[in-house]
């Protein structure tokens, strides 16, 4: 994020297993990716709220008393794990993941509430050509979901997840490819399909008992399309440009151009140290990274389109991450 979400074109490392899977293609030895915590909260949260919020924002009657504190005011918590295995052109991995949006009514007292929890089997290969002037791959994956969408009246409802959220499995293939150009910059362009044909969670109930009625909404099917170059500057530096257009075949439909717009640029300093800049839906995005041979630290500063075009609303969002890998 602190390139702007621009990534598809650029990734090459074992998360290409969850953006586009010919970034494995780019892998020069195994990963082994032991931890990798990542906590994601937007200013407001983190400005009144006590950091244990964030992390533990699946306690909803500790989050609903929590924003006593704030009432009207919008939080947004994601934190997610990422344990995998990854070599060049294959990979698998697990992925636990939780995000929450949620505002609590001064008038009603209502929790407006959008929570997915996903657990993830990910598994991916990718087949280069041409001394991978041209790359293609494909992702499968395996997804547990509880999700709940609307109001939850404390009066009526229990605040508890497993009382409340809809459980689903469901499997979904991403498909991605990429074309190189052999010369200096390695001018690239990147594609990448999403839950081919949409993914549904109707394949069994899930794994972890959840109690409320239906499934999941499935997962619509997008297609992003990249461009990237990678100019080399001296041995011991090197800046990649990247510009990306997502869902190139407008199933969103109510988003308007500059809101699928991202862009971002970096600058690798010896493999240790990378400064990004991006543009994000809008909005400037910033990010750090802090590598050696087996941890890294990252840390993004982003902001997320949540209004509409005509009525557009900046939510300043902060990314922190945790690496440690061999």
């Amino acid at each position: 994020m602190g390139m702007g979400g621009a990534a598809i074109a650029v990734v090459n490392d074992e998360t290409s297993l969850l953006i586009n899977p010919i970034g494995l293609g780019r892998l020069r030895e195994p990963y082994v990716t032991l931890v990798d915590p990542e906590i994601t909260s937007n200013m407001g949260s983190l400005k009144t709220l006590k950091a244990l919020t964030v992390i533990d924002a699946n306690d909803l009657q500790k989050l609903y008393d929590e924003l006593n504190n704030q009432l009207d005011k919008r939080f947004y918590a994601k934190t997610q794990i990422f344990p995998s295995y990854a070599n060049k052109n294959n990979g698998i991995g697990f992925l636990a993941k939780n995000e929450i949006t949620a505002t609590r009514s001064s008038t009603t007292n209502l929790l407006d509430l959008d929570y997915v929890s996903d657990y993830a089997l990910v598994m991916g290969i990718n087949e280069s050509f041409g001394g991978g002037i041209f790359k293609i791959g494909a992702i499968g994956k395996i997804i547990d979901r509880i999700a709940y969408k609307g109001n939850v009246d404390p009066t009526t409802q229990e605040l508890d997840i497993q009382k409340i959220g809809s459980e689903g499995m469901g499997v979904g293939v991403d498909v991605g490819m990429s074309l190189s150009s052999p010369t200096a910059w390695l001018p690239t362009l990147a594609v990448v399909a999403k839950d081919v044909g949409n993914t549904s969670f109707t394949l069994s109930s899930g794994m972890r008992n959840a109690e409320g009625t239906g499934d999941p909404v499935a997962i619509p099917m997008t297609v992003d399309v990249a461009l990237a170059v990678f100019p080399i500057q001296t041995q011991n530096m090197r800046t990649t440009f990247t510009v990306e257009y997502s869902d190139a075949t407008n199933y969103y439909t109510t988003l308007s151009t500059a809101q699928k717009m991202h862009a971002g640029a970096e600058i690798n300093l010896i493999d240790q140290l990378f400064f990004r800049v991006g543009y994000n839906r809008g909005y400037l995005t910033g990010g750090f990274e802090w590598a050696f041979r087996f941890f890294q630290l990252q840390l993004a500063y982003y902001g997320e389109e949540i209004g509409t075009e005509l009525n557009p609303i900046k939510d300043e969002r902060v990314s922190a991450k945790f690496v440690f890998r061999f």
